[in-house]
């Protein structure tokens, strides 16, 4: 009994470590229309609908929104924006802040500040060259 539970915990971790997958760069985009992207690949969860944004918001790149519209997406860019604390100053490599009800991190990179807002069941992802 004493051996029992140390193996269904070994059991256990072993399962979910296996459930980790890699990543792997993909340059297939869905644009919420709920055809899978070519090759099989989904870029989003089942029952999620992801999309490439093309919202014109200036230093603003590469957005992504799944469970979300694109005009929703928009005006949390601009509040991300407009809150001088959710950049931070140059000494920092990653900032967090609350815009809309999103909660976003932002970390520097050499392409800009890359940035991840989510709450429950939706996110954005974008790079901002703030």
């Amino acid at each position: 009994m004493r051996i029992a539970v140390p193996i269904s915990i070994i059991a256990l971790a072993a399962a979910v470590f296996a459930g980790c997958g890699g990543s792997s760069e993909s340059d297939s985009t869905e644009t919420g229309s709920g055809a899978a992207p070519q090759g099989g690949a989904a870029t989003a969860p089942a029952g999620a609908s992801a999309a490439k944004c093309d919202v014109n918001v200036a230093e603003v790149e590469a957005v992504r929104a799944t469970g979300i519209s694109c005009g929703e997406t928009k005006a949390v860019l601009l509040a991300w924006q407009r809150n001088n604390g959710c950049v931070g100053s140059q000494g920092i490599s990653h900032v967090a802040c609350t815009v809309r009800s999103y909660r976003c991190i932002a970390t520097r990179t050499e392409r800009g500040v890359s940035v991840s807002c989510s709450k429950p069941g939706r996110s954005i992802a974008f790079t901002s060259k703030r």
